[in-house]
């Protein structure tokens, strides 16, 4: 059996099982662009979808996000709302996850785990266009593609890395006025 590489697609089992409490990849790809936060030592974005068995959603100050988190409970993918994304797909999503903001935290803990993030490897960020296809045997198959932002949505990509201490992986600019400098400071 020949493996397909992973920055292409992330084959899901069936619903059900420990992944029953995630999001059907089918909405997640109605919300398409995203910017995605996963750490360093993962090869590809889409092996923090593969590890994860839990999600909630964030809201706080940084923006509205997807919080994944693997068997062990660790954080392995975040996926954030961009200007680019579809609103109405990502209010779907959202609102059938559990609020994470139920735990109260300190307001230190955010500073302390971008300081620990950074000691251990860091993170990356991409900007990502969601899709989903089915096999011949109906198994979902969630694709990533690296996506071109609008100019307010790389802005916002921009925030939300530096915040969350990542390295934004950018695609080059789509907008020919960016392009050629007009609008830039």
């Amino acid at each position: 059996m020949r493996a397909a590489p992973a920055s292409a697609f992330a084959l899901l089992p069936q619903r059900g099982g420990a992944r029953a409490a995630l999001p059907a990849p089918e909405r997640l790809a109605a919300v398409a662009t995203v910017l995605c936060v996963h750490p360093r030592r993962q090869r590809d974005a889409l092996d923090g979808w593969l590890a994860a068995r839990s999600a909630q959603r964030l809201g706080d100050g940084g923006g509205e996000a997807l919080r994944f988190c693997d068997a062990g409970g660790r954080e392995c993918w975040r996926l954030y709302l961009l200007p680019d994304s579809d609103f109405l797909a990502w209010d779907d999503v959202a609102a059938a996850m559990p609020d994470a903001a139920a735990a109260i935290r300190p307001a230190v803990v955010p500073a302390l785990a971008r300081w620990w993030r950074r000691l251990r490897g860091g993170r990356r960020a991409q900007a990502l266009r969601l899709r989903v296809l089915r096999d011949a045997d109906g198994h979902c198959v969630l694709l990533a593609d690296p996506a071109e932002l609008s100019p307010l949505g790389l802005a916002q990509a921009r925030r939300i890395a530096a915040g969350e201490g990542a390295r934004l992986d950018e695609c080059a600019d789509a907008c020919c006025c960016l392009a050629s400098g007009v609008g830039r400071r």
